[in-house]
């Protein structure tokens, strides 16, 4: 494969069900991370977050909102001039897709899938703490054999609001500690501590069921990691930009394959 021009950059877009990640690398280097809510405003966010930036290598998107991928697409020409590479579970990932329906994995699993056997090896679990949270597994050989998908914190503080007529919008955030004073300090425990707990629980599970042991590297990586760490007991690895990373392996690993000679 030619290396890129010193210099160079790739647009990496996450599109995931509530926000569009955005990453830019030179090199192995992350030089610029952000976030963009899906709405009207989305395009406009997008572009003003990556002005000043380039000369382009090309750009790589995953997503789960299939809905936008177009729009995405035709951005990604805009601002960098290249097509993106669409990574899903067509793509050479690196790891083998061993589940009863490969089409239906989700592409920010199986790029997290992919980004933590390439970088740590096998047995390896992701928890994904985002919109929803998922809990995905790779076993020793590089086989995604899939997981959990259960509420995020945030999914589970809006079900409540709206199912319960008492309840009222709480904001989310770190609970003050286990016993909430106050109806919203309540719900932030249940949301946080309870999802913390939850993570706990289906990653042990999955741990021993790929085999268990110290060799089984777990990384907690999306947008409420940081919040939901202080309060997950089980070993792990806090990686924030596992998903950016993972699509920066994999358009190089694409890119390579289809450069090798015959």
């Amino acid at each position: 494969m030619t290396p890129p021009a010193p210099g160079h950059c790739l647009l990496a877009l996450d599109a995931g069900n509530t926000a569009i990640g955005v990453g830019v690398f030179r090199g192995e280097t992350l030089v610029r991370d952000f976030r963009v809510p899906h709405g009207a405003n989305a395009d406009a966010a997008l572009k003003a977050g990556l002005a000043g930036l380039g000369p382009w290598e090309g750009a790589v998107l995953a997503s789960v909102v299939p809905s936008r991928n177009e729009r995405l697409k035709a951005l990604c020409r805009e601002v960098t001039g290249h097509a993106p590479r669409l990574i899903d579970h067509t793509s050479d990932l690196g790891i083998t897709i061993a589940t009863r329906e490969p089409a239906a994995a989700g592409a920010d699993r199986l790029v997290n899938g992919a980004a933590a056997y390439l970088l740590f090896g096998g047995p390896v679990v992701v928890a994904d703490a985002g919109t929803a949270l998922s809990v995905t597994a790779v076993t020793a050989d590089g086989r995604y054999v899939g997981g959990a998908i259960a509420p995020g914190p945030a999914m589970a503080l809006e079900a409540l609001a709206r199912r319960a007529e008492r309840l009222p919008e709480v904001n989310l955030g770190a609970p003050d500690g286990p016993i909430g004073a106050d109806t919203a300090a309540a719900m932030r425990v249940g949301a946080v501590i309870g999802t913390a707990g939850m993570l706990d629980r289906l990653v042990t599970d999955t741990v021993r069921a790929l085999g268990g042991g110290p060799e089984t590297t777990v990384c907690l990586t999306g947008g409420y990691a940081r919040l939901l760490a202080p309060y997950v007991t089980v070993p792990h690895r806090l990686e924030d930009h596992l998903t950016l990373t993972g699509l920066r392996l994999l358009y190089a690993r694409c890119a390579s394959a289809r450069e090798a000679p015959p």
